[in-house]
């Protein structure tokens, strides 16, 4: 009796190591596939915020680049703190992931952020708001201080169709200039319009709030100052300039007497749309869709592939701009995506990220 449970529990250990290695045709053991099998790939996006139809689609971008990869994703939104946002990423840092993904709500506060994640060995990557400080692996910007040139151009062009020469009145509501991004384009926008002494500038410091921006040009109108063109650095905050026209007795097409010049930069759907109505002048596009592939596309072929990004020409299929570089500098590969114009010559092209967002991916823009 006691050699048969001896047989019995040799024939149930055999009968369990066999179920977790299986054998192969040839009589070898091999591990099981569940015991084997590697743990998939976890991108961990910090995210800065909601708050704007932008960031929602820079938060598809990613998820969908991803996620088409059947990695993991992963994400937070900080609504526009930087501690949180650094404690949200010393969060991921702690959950290990293969890399973390950020926009920056400050460029200097989340260098504290981002040194945690090289001290830990991952690979850190910002897109749209870099950092100042730290080593990041992958950089994926915007051209901002061109996209600030192109915006003022377009209002010069206008001016002089109008005027005959350059002059006028322009209205300038600038974000926060902790962010760098937003910092530069102030500065490639007045970098242009200092060249033209006939034009009176007028910046106002919003902090990219639309509430701020329609008060200061509201204020403007009530102080009687007769304005030719108004800007804004991005469009969530752009929706103020709408909203102070419209409510001034200011808002008319292009063709009719009393028009104002308007151009913003980021040309989401409802700022294109309304290019198509005759009341906005020009958009410079910021492609955030390509934020999410080109730096996943990057993580995967190289970054995660112990392979060096290579320097040079990026070719971006199915894109308007279709190529960009790559810089490289102390192994860190900074991408600069192209900013470019969108008026009533180009605005129904289906490669605009406008396009894509809302008629394909079925985002539709609430104001």
């Amino acid at each position: 009796m006691g050699r048969s449970k001896l047989f019995i529990g040799i024939i149930l250990c055999m009968m369990l190591f066999v179920s977790c290695t299986g054998i192969e045709s040839d009589g070898s053991m091999v591990k099981d596939a569940a015991v084997t099998e590697e743990k998939p790939v976890t991108i961990a996006f910090a995210h800065k915020s909601f708050n704007s139809y932008f960031y929602a689609i820079m938060n598809e971008s990613v998820k969908k680049a991803v996620e088409e990869r059947g990695w993991v994703f992963q994400n937070s939104v900080a609504d526009y703190d930087p501690m949180r946002q650094n404690q949200q990423i010393v969060n991921f840092i702690k959950q290990e992931p293969d890399a973390i993904i950020t926009t920056a709500i400050d460029s200097i506060s989340i260098e504290e952020g981002i040194r945690r994640g090289n001290d830990a060995g991952i690979p850190m990557c910002t897109i749209d708001t870099n950092a100042v400080g730290g080593t990041l692996a992958i950089d994926v910007s915007f051209d901002n201080y061109k996209a600030g040139q192109l915006a003022a151009e377009a209002i010069v062009e206008q001016l002089i169709e109008r005027y005959g020469e350059a002059k006028g009145t322009v209205f300038n509501a600038y974000g926060k200039l902790t962010s760098n991004a937003w910092r530069l384009r102030k500065e490639g926008f007045e970098e242009v319009i200092s060249q033209y002494p006939n034009i009176t500038y007028l910046p106002k410091a919003t902090e990219g709030r639309p509430e701020l921006v329609k008060e200061e040009l509201t204020k403007a109108f009530e102080e009687g100052i007769e304005i030719d063109a108004v800007h804004c650095s991005s469009e969530h905050p752009g929706r103020g300039l709408v909203e102070a026209l419209q409510e001034s007795g200011h808002w008319y097409p292009f063709w009719k007497e009393g028009h104002i010049i308007l151009v913003t930069i980021d040309a989401e759907p409802y700022f294109v749309s309304l290019i198509n109505k005759g009341y906005v002048d020009a958009a410079v596009a910021q492609d955030v869709i390509a934020y999410g592939d080109i730096t996943v596309d990057l993580l995967a072929d190289y970054v995660l592939a112990g392979k060096e990004i290579p320097e040079g020409e990026y070719f971006c299929e199915g894109t308007y701009w279709q190529s960009c570089d790559i810089s490289i500098a102390d192994n860190q590969a900074k991408v600069t995506i192209p900013p470019y114009i969108i008026n009533a010559d180009n605005s129904n092209d289906i490669r605009h990220w406008s396009y894509i967002a809302e008629k394909l991916w079925g985002f539709q823009y609430n104001k």
